[in-house]
């Protein structure tokens, strides 16, 4: 008896304790493809593959941002940038980000990659003003 007590403690104390991640999901033309979260801090470019056939034909190219604990009083950004670090687009106060796959290639024409990062910040400009905001690497985009 007094086992099975320890052992339910134990497997309740896991349960408590377990963290939980931001995760994001990207979309072409309503297929999944690719899933990812921040659980470690990785020096991959979590690499995407859109095929230019996709690009050119209608349908949508989607990011389903999805946080770990609330954010009702925070703006997140979701940013598209070129390999010199240069902001192409970005679109703000979305978790979710839908845009046509004609816009989606006008971001990849001419360039090799795309990244895209999100952020937040605060609602209230006071506390944005006093944190650090640090981009996190969402995808990096490439097209075939």
């Amino acid at each position: 008896m007094a086992k099975l007590l320890l052992y339910t403690l134990i497997l309740f104390s896991a349960t408590v304790q377990a963290q939980s991640y931001d995760k994001w999901e990207i979309y072409q033309n309503r297929k999944e493809v690719s899933s990812f979260n921040n659980k470690k801090e990785t020096s991959d470019e979590r690499r995407v593959l859109l095929l230019n056939r996709f690009l050119e034909g209608p349908g949508f190219f989607v990011i389903e941002f999805q946080p770990a604990a609330e954010q009702a009083e925070w703006i997140r950004t979701i940013a598209f940038y070129d390999s010199t670090d240069k902001p192409i687009r970005e679109y703000n106060n979305t978790l979710f980000l839908q845009i046509h796959n004609s816009e989606i290639a006008g971001i990849m024409e001419g360039r090799q990659k795309v990244r895209v990062y999100s952020w937040a910040v605060p609602k209230d400009p006071a506390l944005a003003a006093t944190v650090r905001v640090r981009r996190l690497l969402l995808c990096t985009l490439y097209t075939r």
